[in-house]
C-alpha cells in the first residue's frame, strides 16, 4: 500500500464573496502524478499554496507525514534580493542548511552523537535522494555562469532555474505550476522522464495536453468550488467526463419527459372530475357511496402527482451541456494579396553571433505555421523582425499592403504597465467602459474587476486572456503568436484553437505545444 504523503479533510477557503473551495478532500501518496484542471479563477495556484502552507484554510485541516518535505515551482520567480546569484539561489534550503550543520559536527569529535541526529533527518528529508546538479543544469539548458545575479535573468530563465531547484531536491512531493511554459521539445523531454522516475508525489498545473497524458496518473478538476477526482491520464478524464454529460443529459430529459407527463395528467384529471356512472337499479344510495370513493380515489391521485410535480420542481436537474467559450472569433480584415509577408535572403545576427542567414520564406494567406526549435534559436527574434520590432542586417522582408498585422508576445509585456485596461482599450478603440465589459463577457476572457487595475498588478495569465481581447478588436487579418497557449485555462484554449480553424488571414506562431501544433498547423517551419 502506497504511503499517505498528505490529507486535505473538509476544506474550505473563500477571497472577498467567491467561495473558492466549499467542503473539499483529497489524499497525496507517494508514487501519485496527479494533473490539476480548472478555468482560469477556479482555484487551481491557491490549491498548491495551501499545501505549502503560504496560505490557510477557513475550515478544515491539512494532514501532512511528519518528514514530508515539499517542492514548489510557482507560474512566476520573484527575487526579493536583487544580489542573489544563481547558485546561492538553488544551495538555499533545509538539506543544504543540514549538509553545512553537518559538516560542522564532524569538525569536533564531541558533537557526533548531534551529527547522527542531523543526518538521520537529513537521510529522512531524502538528502540522498537529490538529482546531481550539472544533470539538472544540462537538462534545462541553464549554461549560464552560477555566480550571475538571478535578478539579471530574464523571467523564462528564472522559472527554468527555479524548476532545476524543486527538481534537484526530490522531494517527497513537488508541485508544478505551469512548468512547460518556458521549455522547448528537448527540454520537455527531459522532464517527463525525470518525473517518470520519481518515487514521490507530483501535481501539475499545465495547459499542455500532451505532457499531462504522458506525465501524470490522475487527475483532478476543481469546478465551482467542487472537486472531482479521476484515476487516469488527460484523454481518461475527458472520455469519463463525455460519459457523464450523457448520462446527465439522459436524467434530465427523462425528469423534463416527466413534468411534461404529470403536468398533462393532471389538466385532463382536473377538466374530467364527475361522479361514478349511475346505476342502472336506481339506488341512490349505493350511486353516492361509489362516486364518493370515485372522487376520494381521484383526489388521492391528483394530490400524489401535485407532489412529484412540487419535488420536482424544488430539486430540477440543470440541462448539463459543458461550459463552453462562444464569443472567442476572428472578424478580420480582408487580405487582398496572396504573400502576406515574404522574406528574402534574410539575415540577423547579435554580438557577431548569426542568428539566421539568407533566410527566405513566404507567409501566404490561409497559411497556419508554427515555427519550432530550441530555445535560443532564433524564433522569437524572426517574429519582431516579421512584426517590424527588430531590424535586420540585410536582405529584405516585404508586408503586403493590406496586411494588418497583430502581435502576441510570449510574457506580453508590450502592453502599457501603468495603464489599466479600460484606459488602455478607451483610448485605442474609443470603447466605453460599459461595452468593453460586454466584449469581456462574450468572450469570457476575464473578470470585469480587472479592468480598474494597472497591468502591471496582473499575473502574465489575466494578462494574456486580456491581449486575446486586443487582438480580436484590432480585427487584424494576419496574426505573429510568441507561445500563445502559455497561461491559458484549457477552456480558453480550446475556444482560441477553434478561432484560430475559424481564421482566414495568415498567421505564424512559436509553439511546442505538441496538441495545438497538430491542431492547427498547416505546415511546419
Amino acid at each position: 500500500m502506497s504511503r499517505l504523503l498528505i490529507q486535505l479533510s473538509h476544506i474550505s477557503k473563500s477571497f472577498g464573496p467567491s467561495i473558492l473551495f466549499n467542503d473539499i478532500s483529497l489524499s497525496i501518496n507517494a508514487g501519485e502524478s496527479f494533473a490539476l484542471i480548472g478555468e482560469n479563477g477556479s482555484g487551481k495556484t491557491t490549491l498548491l499554496h495551501l499545501l505549502i502552507e503560504s496560505i490557510l484554510p477557513e475550515a478544515g485541516q491539512v494532514r501532512r507525514s511528519a518528514d514530508l518535505s515539499i517542492g514548489f515551482l510557482p507560474q512566476e520567480v520573484t527575487i526579493a534580493h536583487p544580489e542573489l546569484s544563481i547558485k546561492q539561489y538553488l544551495e538555499k534550503g533545509a538539506l543544504t542548511d543540514l549538509e553545512q550543520r553537518m559538516t560542522t559536527c564532524l569538525d569536533n569529535p564531541n558533537r557526533l552523537m548531534e551529527w547522527a541526529q542531523l543526518h538521520d533527518e537529513y537521510e529522512k528529508r531524502g538528502g540522498y535522494r537529490r538529482v546531481p546538479l550539472e544533470k539538472a543544469l544540462k537538462g534545462l539548458k541553464l549554461k549560464a555562469d552560477l555566480e550571475k545575479p538571478m535578478a539579471s535573468l530574464s523571467g523564462g530563465q528564472r522559472v527554468r532555474v527555479a524548476l532545476a531547484k524543486a527538481l534537484i531536491n526530490n522531494p517527497g512531493l513537488l508541485l508544478l505550476d505551469e512548468p512547460t511554459n518556458h521549455l522547448d521539445q528537448e527540454m520537455l523531454i527531459w522532464l517527463q522522464e525525470m518525473l517518470h522516475h520519481r518515487t514521490g508525489a507530483t501535481i501539475i498545473v499545465s495547459h499542455d495536453r500532451k505532457f499531462l497524458n504522458e506525465s501524470c496518473n490522475r487527475l483532478i478538476e476543481l469546478h465551482q468550488g467542487q472537486l472531482s477526482y479521476f484515476g487516469g491520464s488527460y484523454d481518461f478524464y475527458l472520455q469519463e467526463k463525455e460519459n457523464f454529460i450523457e448520462k446527465q443529459i439522459k436524467a434530465y430529459e427523462e425528469q423534463e419527459e416527466e413534468k411534461v407527463y404529470i403536468k398533462q395528467k393532471i389538466c385532463a384529471i382536473t377538466s374530467s372530475k364527475g361522479k361514478a356512472v349511475p346505476p342502472t337499479d336506481r339506488n341512490r344510495m349505493a350511486y353516492d357511496k361509489q362516486g364518493e370513493k370515485h372522487q376520494k380515489s381521484v383526489q388521492r391521485t391528483l394530490n400524489e402527482l401535485k407532489e412529484r410535480l412540487q419535488e420536482i420542481e424544488a430539486h430540477p436537474l440543470s440541462h448539463p451541456k459543458p461550459k463552453s467559450v462562444t464569443g472567442l472569433r476572428f472578424i478580420s480584415t480582408p487580405l487582398t494579396s496572396k504573400v502576406a509577408i515574404e522574406f528574402r535572403d534574410v539575415t540577423k545576427s547579435f554580438s557577431g553571433k548569426i542568428i539566421f542567414s539568407k533566410l527566405s520564406w513566404s507567409l501566404c494567406k490561409g497559411d497556419r505555421i508554427i515555427l519550432m526549435g530550441p530555445n535560443g534559436s532564433g524564433k522569437t527574434t524572426l517574429l519582431r523582425c516579421a512584426y517590424g520590432e527588430e531590424p535586420i542586417d540585410s536582405g529584405t522582408i516585404t508586408r503586403a499592403p493590406s496586411a494588418k498585422i497583430a502581435y502576441l508576445d510570449q510574457e506580453v509585456e508590450m502592453l502599457p504597465m501603468h495603464q489599466t485596461p479600460l484606459e488602455y482599450f478607451e483610448s485605442r478603440f474609443s470603447l466605453p467602459e460599459e461595452n468593453l465589459r460586454k466584449e469581456l463577457h462574450k468572450m469570457a476572457l476575464g473578470d470585469a474587476k480587472l479592468l480598474h487595475r494597472p497591468f502591471g498588478s496582473m499575473s502574465v495569465g489575466q494578462r494574456k486572456r486580456l491581449m486575446l481581447l486586443l487582438l480580436i478588436l484590432e480585427k487584424p487579418n494576419v496574426l505573429l503568436l510568441d507561445e500563445p497557449t502559455n497561461h491559458l485555462d484549457l477552456l480558453t484554449l480550446e475556444a482560441f484553437e477553434k478561432a484560430l480553424l475559424n481564421f482566414d488571414g495568415a498567421m505564424l506562431a512559436i509553439s511546442h505545444d505538441q496538441t495545438f501544433i497538430n491542431k492547427i498547423a498547416t505546415k511546419v517551419w
